[in-house]
């Protein structure tokens, strides 16, 4: 189970109806059919690909055309994966870019609207402890959630007198999508540490953002190594993360 999953049972399994939108096809609908039958809350479904250009304000649309009441809105798209800049596929490049960053930011400022009729509602927005690190073959990744971290720390702000709060998950990994190098070099008690399984991460997630938190890191060693990271000089912690994730043959 992916994160996504994850955080959309979580909120069922706490009684919430859900909205969910995803790319078209038999797990969408067999994931809202398993959550309306186990959790009996409402779930609505949108089949669609958030790279074609007029994708949020479609997932928008959708909303306001069906009279849908809005009070927490979860950033969860994305994609990852590892490269080289140098010889990666631009097509690559531009779809991470999109929807990192440009789909996460438009969804957000289009849902604004909706949220502030609330009394209280939430934006939580699935960045990476990749975010807080500069990361060697990750780098367009690494630097996409580094832009997640800092918009929502400028949103939470800003936000805020509207009732709106926005706080950012950062896990340092979820047991269903592990770096193959880093696997290689960190193992045994370590790993385990650092990787966490995704319903641990969704309910951590859901507790912080209800509880006001601002960050919120499934695990204590994440906690630890991302506190770290703003203590040691730069210089040693590019050291220590190039040697961590560079590949060896």
């Amino acid at each position: 189970m992916g994160i996504g999953k994850a955080l959309a049972e979580e909120c069922a399994r706490r009684g919430m109806n859900l909205l969910l939108v995803a790319l078209p096809g038999k797990e969408l609908d067999e994931l809202s059919a398993t959550l309306r039958q186990r959790y009996q809350v409402e779930v609505h479904a949108l089949g669609l690909d958030m790279l074609e250009k007029t994708a949020s304000g479609q997932v928008y649309q959708w909303c306001v055309d069906r009279d849908f009441s809005v009070d927490k809105l979860i950033n969860n798209i994305g994609v990852g994966g590892r490269s080289d800049f140098e010889t990666c596929r631009v097509t690559d490049l531009e779809a991470m870019l999109t929807l990192n960053v440009q789909i996460a930011t438009v969804l957000t400022q289009l849902f604004v609207e909706l949220l502030k009729k609330q009394r209280r509602s939430y934006i939580l927005n699935v960045g990476s402890a990749a975010g807080f690190f500069h990361i060697p073959h990750k780098a367009v990744y690494s630097a996409t959630k580094a832009y997640l971290y800092s918009l929502t720390r400028s949103l939470r702000s800003e936000l805020k007198p509207l009732g709106i709060h926005v706080a950012l998950l950062a896990p340092g990994g979820a047991h269903n999508r592990q770096d193959p190098v880093v696997h290689r070099k960190v193992n045994g008690w370590l790993h385990r540490n650092i990787h966490h399984s995704t319903e641990h991460i969704a309910r951590t997630a859901l507790n912080g953002l209800l509880k006001g938190k601002r960050v919120i890191v499934p695990g204590t060693l994440p906690k630890i190594y991302i506190g770290l990271s703003g203590v040691f000089p730069p210089s040693w912690v590019d050291v220590v993360v190039d040697r961590l994730f560079k590949n060896t043959r």
